[in-house]
């Protein structure tokens, strides 16, 4: 008589979803690039130079060959392969910079909870992310990092025409504009979720750089990581603890994934 054993049943210690970590989307996007791109241009260049090889040994074994049209066109495709890879390797070099740059901002909002503020960390909202939101006793608001390399004189700031300079160089890609989407976004979240609205403060943090005093008013707070704790700290008390809780509580779905 044949006796089957039970199979023993078995479950991950792990489900559901997970709070989102500082950088997660930066990370994402560095390793699609390193299993995607990066890969493929490996293979190719492989691939073509196993044809050359081949054609190689061909000839040394008598046998019909093409082996300088191979070579050359191994040749072309490992210089096109090679030039791709360099480029990559610096898109993933700004890409660590960044998500770097997020971790240092995150520690630092990390510190202000015994000032009872809470940090969320890479909130994704309509097709972007939002770097940090922090909500606590000061109000709500959302923080984009800019982990640019420093350069110049090293100082940002915003000049009378209400422009963000870099070492008195425009900025790349308007970040003002887009701290101001990343509040928009967060207002809309908790507007739909708990149908009343709030305002939230766009922030911009350049880790590294020393501030200039803004000589015009643009709605985004400008700081440095050196300035972080101290304005948050300073502002003043405009949510209860019952109010913080329940934001929380609806950002924390939203801080999900």
């Amino acid at each position: 008589m044949a006796f089957t054993s039970k199979k023993k049943e078995v479950r991950a210690p792990v489900t559901g979803t997970l709070r989102r970590l500082p950088g997660q989307s930066v990370r994402d996007e560095r390793d699609k690039l390193l299993n995607d791109r990066l890969i493929d241009y490996f293979l190719v260049a492989f691939a073509f130079c196993s044809l050359a090889i081949w054609e190689w040994l061909r000839r040394w074994l008598g046998m019909p060959f093409a082996a300088e049209v191979t070579t050359i066109a191994a040749i072309v495709m490992l210089a096109y392969c090679a030039f791709r890879i360099f480029q990559l390797r610096k898109e993933i070099r700004n890409l660590n910079q960044a998500e770097k740059g997020e971790r240092r901002v995150s520690e630092l909002l990390s510190q202000l909870r015994r000032k009872r503020y809470v940090t969320f960390d890479d909130l994704l909202a309509d097709d972007s992310n939002i770097d940090h939101v922090l909500v606590g006793p000061g109000g709500i608001f959302a923080i984009e990092t800019k982990a640019y390399s420093v350069f110049g004189n090293g100082c940002v700031g915003v000049d009378t025409d209400g422009v963000l300079r870099l070492s008195n160089k425009p900025a790349i890609g308007d970040p003002l504009r887009q701290a101001k989407s990343s509040a928009t976004n967060v207002k809309k979240i908790l507007q739909e979720k708990m149908r009343r609205e709030f305002d939230v403060v766009p922030v911009l943090v350049f880790p590294g750089w020393t501030l200039k005093g803004a000589k015009a008013d643009t709605g985004v707070a400008v700081l440095n990581d050196a300035t972080i704790t101290e304005f948050f700290e300073s502002r003043p008390s405009i949510l209860v603890d019952n109010q913080i809780t329940e934001i929380c509580s609806h950002l924390n779905q939203a801080a999900r994934s």
